[in-house]
């Protein structure tokens, strides 16, 4: 594998295909989030962000269990600021805001559970692909404390105030089916399967013009806070670089030999 991370609290590939895995990595903690690993997840970051745009980046934990969220055992405090109990928390909001600015597609394979922040994190991706026994949950009020890591906008965005309040008053756990019906789920899959169906996913995901899929990403980003009218003018931007570039020409050629092999088995039938 090329570009793995020698440090333990987080895995990070970048294979051959340009699919991108991050893997959370303290499988004895439930891959709770610590200051280590936001740190080794900010560095992955760095590579992604520096490169050439990776086909797809997938996120998922060690040893089929996504994560419990933040490490209750470990302090979450981190010098003298006058924030400072909350340094680990604005740590990952960091890393959760540049997830969901990547421009590219993203994937939270989701085994086991993703409870507390790293449901933010999982909801920050794209898409969500998760086991049938995945368990999802925000319980910040049974430990003091408020939503966070965007939960609560995450949440409301997706589901309106109503539910999205049921939800994290009630501190309950929802299975993926639930989180399914709600849309808050893009795709279950059979237990043991998440990573690669994400991987299977990347490897056809635009038959491999990135560009498109790279416009496409901006696209969709754009679109959740602007209206109809700057989307089009988006819209007619991409439209135009894509028509210029060698993705275009190169998929009609693709198109028209399938067409053509398609026409032929007709014919010899």
């Amino acid at each position: 594998m090329n570009g793995m991370s020698e440090a333990p609290e987080l895995l990070f590939d970048l294979n051959d295909d340009g699919i991108a895995h991050i893997v959370l990595n303290r499988p004895r903690a439930k891959n709770t989030v610590s200051f280590a690993m936001w740190e080794q997840f900010s560095a992955a970051l760095d590579m992604l962000e520096n490169a050439t745009p990776a086909r797809l980046l997938i996120i998922s934990g060690a040893e089929g269990y996504f994560s419990n969220g933040g490490d209750v055992k470990l302090p979450p405090a981190r010098g003298e600021g006058a924030l400072a109990l909350a340094a680990r928390l604005e740590m990952g909001q960091r890393i959760i805001s540049r997830i969901r600015a990547l421009p590219i597609p993203t994937v939270a394979a989701v085994e086991g559970g993703a409870f507390g922040v790293s449901w933010s994190l999982a909801m920050a991706c794209d898409m969500i692909f998760a086991a049938e026994d995945a368990r999802f949950g925000a319980p910040f009020l049974e430990f003091g404390l408020v939503p966070d890591g965007g939960a609560a906008w995450f949440l409301t965005k997706q589901l309106g105030r109503a539910r999205a309040a049921e939800i994290i008053f009630s501190g309950r756990t929802l299975d993926s089916a639930e989180a399914l019906s709600l849309g808050l789920v893009s795709r279950v899959v059979a237990p043991g399967m998440a990573v690669e169906a994400a991987i299977a996913l990347g490897k056809v995901i635009g038959d491999g013009n990135r560009h498109a899929v790279e416009l496409t990403k901006r696209l969709l980003q754009q679109a959740e806070s602007s209206d109809l009218a700057t989307i089009h003018a988006l819209e007619v931007v991409y439209c135009h670089t894509c028509q210029a570039g060698e993705e275009v020409p190169r998929a009609r050629e693709k198109f028209k030999a399938r067409a053509a092999a398609k026409a032929a088995a007709r014919a010899a039938q």
